[in-house]
């Protein structure tokens, strides 16, 4: 099976102050999956979601092609 596209968003939304509210969307072959989440500014867990999904783009980015 080949899959041709891989979709990754993840939306902010401001509600209340102090907290991330997000919509992390994922679409690829054929499977779309959405989750609602809440995080304080101050949550770690989030800090580090934020810098992974960082270094994950980076990472993408710069592969080589094959």
């Amino acid at each position: 099976m080949e899959v041709n596209e891989i979709k990754i968003e993840i939306r902010k939304h401001h509600v209340t102050p102090g907290i991330q509210v997000l919509d992390l969307v994922i679409d690829a072959d054929g499977e779309k999956i959405k989750v609602h989440t809440q995080h304080k500014d101050t949550d770690r867990a989030f800090q580090q979601f934020v810098k992974d999904a960082i270094a994950l783009g980076k990472t993408l980015s710069t592969a080589p092609i094959e």
